[in-house]
């Protein structure tokens, strides 16, 4: 049976560190891993600083290696492995309500919700953890003390910031483009009040309209919910 394993990661923060750890694991056992990842979730990676991380993990021989969205076609070609008996199965973790809701009503058109169902239509077992389904902690990757910040009336860390995501704005200080961002943490040494913090934990709940999308995946035949990502590891040997 093929050793590989189709991991779609999604835009979803909760479960991200999670996720990338299980890929590694997968390969110290010996598992090739494909990661299929999503615009967003392309973006969420770098947000959190896990981008570099993820692919520096992945570099090994076929089918291991990264297949971002933002380089494929519209038709998704990749996904057409899938039944060249490569993966043995395909995981989706994070997944993002988004995707979820695609997967559950049949849509294919991004690159993890076309691998869901050309999985289905190959009859390769489906892992999915959906964020959504549980009660999470998860982190804002930045953010900035509206309170704190007001003190000042120049932007220190504006300043500095070698790559412009902070800019100075007329009303409100300063704003973040995040995706500008590369964790360079000398914000946090300019800024004399302590107004921006990074990966500031959050708790979120799940939401009972969304609870009964997710209940739908399960009528899905080859598809089974994860509770966490570690959890691949025990279903998939």
């Amino acid at each position: 049976m093929a050793s590989s394993i189709a991991w779609g990661i999604t835009g979803a923060g909760a479960f991200l560190r999670e996720s990338i750890d299980a890929v590694k694991k997968l390969l110290l056992r010996g598992y090739r891993v494909t990661a299929f990842v999503s615009k967003a979730g392309e973006s969420v990676l770098k947000i959190y600083g896990f981008k570099n991380e993820l692919e520096e993990a992945l570099k090994g021989p076929y089918p291991t290696g990264i297949i971002y969205e933002s380089n494929e076609p519209p038709s998704y070609p990749s996904t057409g492995r899938l039944y060249t008996g490569v993966y043995r199965a395909v995981v989706v973790s994070p997944a993002s309500m988004n995707t979820i809701g695609k997967i559950v009503h049949g849509i294919a058109d991004s690159l993890v919700s076309n691998l869901a169902m050309h999985a289905v239509k190959a009859r390769i077992p489906i892992y999915i953890l959906p964020v959504d389904a549980y009660v999470v902690k998860s982190a804002i990757p930045v953010l900035i003390n509206r309170e704190l910040c007001s003190k000042c009336g120049e932007c220190l860390a504006a300043l500095i910031c070698p790559t412009r995501a902070l800019k100075q704005h007329p009303y409100y200080r300063v704003e973040i483009d995040l995706d500008k961002c590369n964790r360079c943490y000398k914000c946090l040494e300019a800024c004399p009040h302590g107004a921006i913090k990074f990966d500031v934990e959050i708790v979120v709940n799940p939401v009972p309209y969304y609870l009964e999308v997710i209940k739908r995946l399960e009528y899905i035949p080859g598809v089974k919910l994860l509770h966490s990502p570690m959890e691949v590891l025990e279903v998939i040997d």
